[in-house]
Formats: C-alpha cells, sequence, structure tokens
C-alpha cells in the first residue's frame, strides 16, 4: 500500500492479515490523495503540507514542510477536538508527541513512522519493508506481482477499494492468489474515520479484538 497519513482502521486489518506488508514509496506522490490529508471528527480535515510537491517526484524523494507554526496548529487542533476524550494524554504521549522529532524528512517516512508507531501500540507484528530496498520499479498491478514473486509469496491481499483495479484472474495466470479485505461490521461508531479518532475514543484491546473483523473476498 502507498504510505497513507492516519489511515482508517481498515489498513491497519490489511497489515495485520499479512505476513510481509510492502510501503509502496517508490509511487509518485500525490497531492490529493490521503498521502497528505485525512479527516477528524465532525469531518473536520486534517493535514500535513510537504515542500514543492510533484507527481514527478516519488514519494521518497518529497519532504514534508514541518515549522514551529504548522506543529503548534497541529497540536491545538487535536485539543480542540479530543482533550476530553478517554486516551487523550496516552496516544499523545505514545504516538503524536514523537512524531515531529525528525525535521528533514520525506512523506513516505513521515508516514510509515506513524504507521509503525500505531502498530506497535496495537501489537501487530507484522514485517514492514519499502519498495526502495531494491523490489521493483514497476508499478500497479506489474510492480504488485513482480514484488510478490521476488519475496517468494503466492498470495497478495489488497484494500477492497482495490477490486476496481486488480482482476484476480490475471493475478492467478502469474501464479499469485489475489484477495481483497472487506472490513466486517466493527464496533465503531464511524470506522472510516483517520485512526486517530478511534485511538482517542476506543480502548486498546477494543481496537486489537476488531483488527481481526473482516473477510477476505
Amino acid at each position: 500500500m502507498q504510505p497513507y497519513f492516519f489511515p482508517y482502521f481498515g489498513y491497519f486489518q490489511l497489515i495485520d492479515s499479512v505476513d510481509l506488508y510492502v510501503n509502496l514509496d517508490h509511487v509518485s506522490f500525490m497531492k490529493r490523495s490521503y498521502m497528505t490529508r485525512n479527516s477528524l471528527i465532525n469531518n473536520t480535515p486534517f493535514n500535513i503540507s510537504v515542500h514543492s510537491g510533484s507527481q514527478n517526484k516519488k514519494c521518497s524523494e518529497t519532504k514534508v514542510h514541518l515549522d514551529e507554526y504548522f506543529i503548534e496548529k497541529f497540536r491545538k487542533k487535536l485539543y480542540h477536538l479530543y482533550s476530553k476524550s478517554r486516551n487523550f494524554e496516552l496516544v499523545n504521549h505514545k504516538i503524536v508527541d514523537t512524531i515531529f522529532d525528525e525535521q528533514n524528512i520525506t512523506i513516505s517516512n513521515f508516514n510509515l513512522n506513524i504507521i509503525k508507531k500505531i502498530c506497535d501500540y496495537l501489537d501487530i507484528n507484522t514485517k514492514i519493508i519499502d519498495t526502495s530496498e531494491g523490489l521493483t520499479l514497476e508499478k500497479k498491478e506489474f510492480g504488485l506481482k513482480e514484488i510478490t514473486k521476488i519475496k517468494g509469496g503466492t498470495t497478495y491481499i489488497n484494500a477492497i477499494g482495490g477490486r476496481k483495479l486488480y482482476s484476480k484472474d490475471d493475478f492467478k495466470s502469474s501464479g499469485i492468489e489475489l484477495y481483497f479485505l472487506k472490513m466486517g461490521n466493527v464496533k465503531f461508531d464511524n470506522p472510516y474515520i483517520s485512526i486517530l479518532d478511534l485511538l482517542y475514543n476506543y480502548e486498546v484491546e477494543i481496537l486489537k479484538a476488531e483488527l481481526k473483523n473482516y473477510e477476505l473476498l
């Protein structure tokens, strides 16, 4: 998957469901995508800005724009929205307060650092690697097949949205079983909101239990 900014719960179900998770850091940066934006309670938008964002650059080449003004504004927004939430202090201590430690960082590394911290919080122990580790230069289904073969895999699992993009028969002709992960009837008011909202509002044991609430189609 591409490295998204505080992605939704199904993203973490996907990571938890596999033996190896591959971060697609070789793909093009996309301005209006979940790489840089998401939504919180009451559809409140929140985002991260980048330096000279362009689709002509890889997300591993696009640097995050972090300054004191942005960081302060980001923290104030979270305080205004969630300061009364049950896990506000805990989640800030374990995750939010640590994400701005490194200033000169790419959007891929910035988002993946967040994803890894959340995986630790949820006890997701899946191995995570980057495509820039010499896996592929290909994109779309060609890159996904090549990665799976290079790592000796026989099964590839994609998010449910991939049903519009990829064909089971096409992957099968290459010796790969393709599945799509569909989130089940999880016990959250809005399961498609940013994971950050769920972290603030639900106990970690509930989140861990719901990680297994999905089906593979």
